[in-house]
């Protein structure tokens, strides 16, 4: 399949009509804007108090916003880096054009994905990677992160954190601040919440929660149209989908023709909700309901109901003034389906801007990059080549110089054998089993001192174990506090003040 993220970055014009605009564009003229309401802008004035971190602001600029579902230690580092990319784009825009525009982060507190949220990384002291994975006592199953309680348990979490990673004079404040945002949260989504608050509360960044009571209230009449029309939204969505798959890309939302876009709440517990064109029926349970009775439990209860991951989108627009929402490269492929979607709904779709990408190394770590003769790329690589790549680099002694001298010759005379004889099967054969064995014999070479095999296997692991582990973007493994242990709470000022959000290249930044 084609890969749509770096189209997307390329503007491949096959790709227009499934956006708004060209990410670049943004900076272009003001974004367009409109007074927010009243109740929603004391609603989260109150919500940033209550988070610990009052912000002032005055509830009638554009937003740009981001989101992430709730993350165990705030979830893998792309988390924090769309947060910064946010702040920044709209300090950029304010800067440009004089209008104040203002960053939100989303904690996706209605999401009920609690296995995908329940786990952290960290790297060691011992350059390994560490999981720390939360097992709530209580039943969990189907809950919406704003109901996922935080158990005592996760204090003891906190402090075998701190000791398994490099520390400072900053260990015991970042600790302090885990413990104390903890004993104020009521829930997974609460906790990251706070973290998110603390981490840049000297930024214009404002933290926001779905299933606050004002926002669930204002978000009913997008609910309503969802109910009133259940199944348009899903046709939407997997006809763009089509529409892109043949062009060669993934769709990445696909619904089942009877899926809703919405989801109700039964029991404390979010459930699917599917329509067969006569009546709504609500996954693991044996309720059914008229368009009419949903429309009562609407007006009634808005807080049981929440949007999915489409829906959602529409919401965020609804409420706010949204000018672009910063997106990681799976979601920028999902916006691709929801063109028509927002045109549905009759609310403009707002510029996709690609969230910064960024690596956080060290002086250590980069010197014995390039003492191996590696550089970033090569550590995506299979263990086994990175290895020999490194070995082979490090080892160019002379028998090293003088196998690949008789190698040279070896294949240059059976490249001539092959010519003169005019190709054949037999020739080709033998230059194909002449050429395995001289990479056998290669390997072996350069594995014969089992000193530096070793030395040279445990470094390749180090700098792999920290910039690409198992193989993955770093800034999809590790949470931030894998470093705010000895760097503190201030590397998040650092990082937001160096990282380059408008070139969309990889930052690397040495730590």
């Amino acid at each position: 399949m084609s890969d749509l993220y770096t189209d997307y970055l390329n503007e491949h014009a096959a790709l227009a009509p499934f956006y708004s605009a060209w990410p670049r564009a943004l900076f272009e003229k003001p974004p367009a804007s409109h007074l927010w309401d009243p109740s929603l802008v004391d609603a989260l004035r109150a919500y940033q108090q209550q988070l610990g971190v009052p912000k002032a602001f005055d509830g009638n600029g554009p937003v740009i916003i981001t989101g992430q579902q709730p993350g165990f230690f705030t979830g893998p580092l792309y988390t924090i880096y769309k947060a910064i990319t946010a702040v920044r784009v709209a300090e950029e825009l304010t800067r440009r054009h004089g209008t104040r525009c203002i960053p939100i982060f989303w904690v996706g507190s209605e999401d009920h994905d609690f296995e995908e949220a329940r786990e952290a990384f960290v790297l060691s002291k011992n350059h390994e990677p560490v999981s720390f994975r939360y097992t709530p006592e209580a039943d969990v199953q189907g809950l919406p992160m704003y109901r996922v309680p935080v158990e005592p348990s996760l204090h003891a979490m906190i402090d075998a954190m701190a000791e398994r990673v490099p520390g400072s004079e900053m260990r015991e404040p970042v600790r302090a601040v885990l413990h104390e945002t903890l004993d104020a949260s009521g829930s997974l989504s609460d906790w990251t919440a706070r973290l998110l608050a603390h981490l840049f509360r000297d930024t214009p960044l404002l933290v926001f929660s779905p299933h606050l009571t004002e926002a669930r209230r204002r978000a009913t009449p997008v609910i309503e149209r969802a109910i009133a029309e259940p199944l348009t939204g899903t046709r939407l969505l997997n006809d763009a989908g089509t529409k892109l798959g043949a062009l060669g890309y993934a769709a990445q939302v696909v619904k089942g023709a009877e899926d809703c876009t919405f989801f109700l709440e039964v029991d404390g517990r979010r459930r699917k909700v599917s329509c067969d064109g006569i009546s709504f029926f609500i996954g693991d349970t044996d309720l059914r309901y008229t368009a009419g009775e949903l429309l009562d439990i609407l007006r009634n209860e808005p807080e049981r109901f929440s949007p999915n991951v489409a829906l959602r989108c529409v919401v965020q627009q609804h409420l706010f003034p949204v000018a672009a929402y910063v997106a990681g490269p799976g979601e920028i492929a999902y916006w691709g389906q929801l063109c028509e979607f927002f045109a549905h709904y009759q609310q403009p779709m707002p510029v996709v801007y690609p969230r910064a990408r960024c690596v956080l190394t060290t002086i250590k770590l980069n010197k014995l990059v390039r003492k191996l003769g590696l550089d970033l790329a090569d550590l995506h690589g299979e263990a086994d080549a990175v290895l020999e790549k490194a070995l082979a680099l490090g080892s160019r002694g002379a028998v090293v110089k003088q196998f690949h001298t008789y190698r040279n010759q070896i294949e240059a005379t059976l490249a001539a054998m092959e010519r003169e004889m005019n190709g054949g099967t037999a020739t080709t054969s033998l230059h194909e089993r002449v050429v395995q064995e001289l990479d056998r014999c290669e390997r072996a070479l350069l594995r014969a001192d089992e000193v530096v095999l070793e030395a040279t296997r445990g470094q390749v692991l180090r700098v792999c174990n920290a910039l690409a582990p198992w193989r993955r973007p770093q800034e999809r493994v590790y949470t931030v506090f894998s470093y705010l242990f000895e760097h503190g709470t201030d590397l998040i000022a650092r990082l937001t003040r160096e990282m380059d959000v408008t070139s969309f290249n990889l930052n690397e930044i040495e730590l």
